[in-house]
């Protein structure tokens, strides 16, 4: 059978383990700055030897810190538990049977990266694939598609035929806001190549942004050529529609290919030297003339001029060759005639 001393020496054990324990809870639950703190910090520091203490009321003294401790205990999970409820965020569990927040704490935010940026800022292209055979019909349009702003910092051609296709800077430093759009000009120039001719034109915005648009052109290309054969001039007094003296110069634009691949119409210009300009548009095919009205001043009569021929001046059409695609030829003028004359050219 145990001792008096043996008993008291238990329940000093015991009572000092409570002791310890409730120290230790009052402290950790006064989480809240300023002088909340420092009453748990000073309760927690107190209730040890206030229960362990050897005199009178020992087991009255280890209950109220007991109280003490449990009171704290609940003021802070009811706290803990109000603040979740109003923020929605999960701080302690809710007590059985009633609802609570679901939210995880603390509430996270993600961080700002390259990937949500692309994600308000979109490009779409038209079109997306684009032909040039024999010409790159329309051009390309950009268009913001996004919720932001898209500053388009480059347009760049890229792969195996990039040195045969060109485009415009139309685009380039210009910032399309949501909706709006800009276009630029491709153009295809063989170069004596023959087969597909492939590349891409990448448009990219100040943020690694990117849109590719895919060039083919080649395959079996056309060539057009000014013929001198049947190439004839004749002066016309009051030749032009304003009724001024011309210099009608006749020739014929040869093809080799499929006219069915011309886009239309193929654009010609003719030039006798300053203000002596006329550019038209004319069919092509085996046989037959088109002819230019250069006007005359009284001036021109007795004068040697130069008169150039040239078909797709702009060099919209994807030739096998360019080099043939202009004529030049030297018309000496006589005395102003007084009826339509013809003159060597």
């Amino acid at each position: 059978m145990a001792t008096k001393e043996e008993v008291n020496a238990s329940v000093g054990l015991v009572l000092a383990i409570i002791g310890a324990v409730c120290g230790t809870v009052a402290t950790s639950l006064a989480a809240e700055p300023g002088p909340i703190r420092l009453l748990g910090l000073c309760l927690g520091a107190a209730i040890p030897p206030f229960v362990t203490a050897v005199g009178r009321w020992r087991p009255v003294r280890a209950g109220l810190a007991v109280l003490i401790t449990v009171v704290a205990a609940v003021v802070t999970y009811s706290g803990a538990f109000g603040v979740g409820v109003a923020t929605d965020h999960k701080i302690v569990p809710a007590p059985p049977g009633v609802p609570g927040p679901t939210a995880p704490w603390p509430p996270t935010t993600p961080p700002t990266t390259e990937t949500s940026v692309h994600e308000d800022r979109e490009l779409e292209t038209t079109p997306e694939k684009l032909t040039c055979q024999p010409v790159c019909t329309g051009g390309i349009t950009i268009k913001s598609v996004g919720k932001s702003p898209v500053p388009i910092k480059s347009v760049e051609l890229t792969g195996p035929a990039k040195a045969k296709f060109t485009r415009t800077d139309d685009c380039v430093g210009k910032t399309l806001a949501p909706d709006a759009t800009c276009s630029f000009q491709v153009t295809f120039e063989p170069g004596g190549a023959s087969g597909p001719q492939t590349a891409q034109v990448i448009i990219r915005d100040d943020h690694g942004l990117e849109k590719t648009v895919e060039l083919s052109g080649g395959g079996d290309l056309l060539d057009l050529s000014v013929s001198p054969t049947g190439l004839r001039c004749v002066v016309q007094p009051a030749g032009t529609v304003d009724g001024r003296d011309a210099l009608q110069v006749f020739f014929h634009v040869s093809l080799t290919g499929d006219p069915a691949d011309l886009p239309g119409l193929v654009p010609v210009k003719v030039t006798a030297g300053p203000g002596k300009t006329v550019t038209l548009h004319t069919a092509v095919g085996k046989t037959g003339s088109t002819v230019a009205a250069l006007p005359l001043a009284a001036t021109d009569y007795g004068q040697t001029r130069t008169v150039i021929v040239t078909v797709d001046p702009a060099r919209e059409i994807a030739e096998l060759s360019e080099a043939n695609n202009a004529l030049t030829t030297h018309v000496k003028l006589p005395a102003k005639p007084g009826h339509s004359t013809a003159v060597p050219c």
